[in-house]
């Protein structure tokens, strides 16, 4: 069991945090670890803390009680979602300069080593501002390796990535022998490469721990939503009848009056126990695109890339075309 495998190499140990001097709670006394060597996903809806967790293992954000542990001698390095603006202007070559506390004698080297790694031909000398979406996603994920991290945090890794740069992503996380967490909503890449997830209760602001494939979590999580909802559903229902009978002996007088007031601390007891269900994390949301009276081809398809059981990528040529 992945669970068992390498020693620990982050944990959360009663972690609290939250906003707006405690008016938005994000955690409270989260606890989970994360095994050296694993491919974590962090899972949750919008607002219920995954870019807080990456802040607080970057040393960005402070908890404000509980401890934030990395096993001493262990770097860490996040590839974000977009280039910083102030950046935008720099070289290639300038950028990762930037990855360096002092200056690095073999960056030209590092540099090509970090470029080949995430499948990207450009010269070093084109300023960050004129790549496109995928090559700047790429250069994302190749600063953060330039920095050879032990644990390697990636958000949304998959974005502005296209069909060939989100297959050579997934062959390099399936070989890379690190730790890697990430933040993603696109459910099928996830699930070829994750050991475990870290589920953020947005109703309790804790953290859940499960180990499996994305998928197999999913299942968990939505079995684990319905025996809530039953459970509740069964307490509302005897709550109800007592209720119904408080109402019944309370107009009877005498003991049948103090039976009534027992059973209204009975109600209160068992509302009390009563389950937060939780509201399931969705992937990537349904949406609609209007258009006209388009004419012609909305979709051509002429080909797709396919993982084989050995973790290959294998592309197959195709043609299909949707018309409206």
């Amino acid at each position: 069991m992945v669970a068992e495998k390498g020693n620990v190499i982050v944990s959360f140990d009663n972690v609290c945090f939250s906003f707006n001097d405690k008016k938005k709670i994000i955690l409270e006394c989260a606890d989970f670890t994360v095994r050296e060597n694993t491919k974590i996903t962090i899972m949750g809806q919008n607002g219920a803390g995954k870019s807080t967790i990456f802040k607080l293992l970057m040393r960005e954000e402070k908890p404000e009680s509980g401890k934030v542990n990395i096993v001493a001698g262990n770097k860490i390095a996040i590839a974000r979602q977009v280039l910083p603006r102030d950046k935008l202007h720099l070289t290639i070559e300038e950028y990762f300069a930037t990855a360096f506390e002092a200056k690095e004698k073999k960056l030209d080297q590092k540099i090509e080593e970090v470029m080949d790694a995430v499948n990207l031909t450009v010269s070093i000398k084109k300023q960050l501002k004129d790549l496109s979406g995928g090559q700047q996603a790429r250069i994302l994920l190749a600063y953060a390796l330039i920095q050879k991290p032990d644990i390697l945090l990636l958000d949304e890794p998959t974005n502005n990535l296209d069909a060939d740069g989100i297959g050579h992503l997934l062959s390099f996380l399936l070989s890379y022998e690190k730790t890697v967490i990430v933040i993603s909503h696109d459910a099928d890449f996830l699930n070829v490469f994750t050991d475990g997830v870290l589920y953020l209760n947005v109703q309790k602001h804790q953290v859940e721990q499960y180990w499996g494939d994305y998928y197999t979590v999913v299942e968990d999580i939505k079995k684990q939503i319905e025996r809530e909802q039953m459970q509740n559903a069964r307490m509302e229902k005897e709550i109800q009848d007592k209720k119904d009978k408080i109402n019944f002996f309370a107009n009877k007088g005498g003991k049948m009056r103090k039976l009534a007031s027992k059973m209204r601390d009975d109600v209160e007891e068992a509302e009390e126990s009563t389950v937060v269900v939780r509201k399931d994390d969705k992937t990537i949301q349904k949406f609609h695109i209007d258009y006209g009276n388009f004419i012609g081809p909305i979709i051509t398809i002429s080909k797709i890339t396919l993982m084989n059981r050995e973790h290959e990528i294998v592309a197959h040529d195709m043609e299909l075309v949707i018309t409206k």
